[in-house]
């Protein structure tokens, strides 16, 4: 018969590259890490001024858009403006229209008129005499 066990020394080997490898990552690893790091540091100041970049852009969309919105509200006051004005304008038109009818009814009166003599007459009449008691004295 034949012995199925392994011999101890394969499961030394196995142990022992496993051991190896695993340090060989952690090796790598941490060289990655260290080699991340200074990329990090190396590009920060880059990463700041697109921050910093960033910041100013959306200020300055913030900015536009309240620009944009007193626009809108300085358009629309425009507007309301402009439909009072057109009123008024048309109103003024029709004043002046009255205005001229007006002079020209003025132009064709005459510079003077005649007006009749009024005469007045006094009648004299005789004093009207009356007779009356009243109680009212007491008598």
């Amino acid at each position: 018969m034949t012995d199925t066990r392994r011999p101890p020394h394969l499961g030394v080997m196995l142990g022992l590259s496993t051991g190896a490898y695993a340090l060989s990552l952690a090796v790598v690893t941490a060289f990655q890490a260290r080699t991340d790091a200074a990329v990090l540091n190396d590009r920060a100041p880059t990463a700041d001024a697109i921050a910093r970049l960033g910041a100013g852009n959306d200020a300055l969309e913030t900015r536009a858009a309240a620009a944009a919105d007193a626009y809108r509200h300085a358009t629309g006051a425009y507007e309301r403006v402009t439909s009072t004005v057109a009123d008024v304008e048309a109103r003024l038109a029709e004043l002046a229209a009255a205005v001229q009818a007006v002079d020209g009814a003025a132009s064709a009166l005459p510079n003077r008129v005649a007006l009749p003599r009024v005469t007045r007459t006094v009648n004299a009449a005789a004093p009207v005499v009356v007779h009356a008691t009243t109680a009212a004295s007491g008598g």
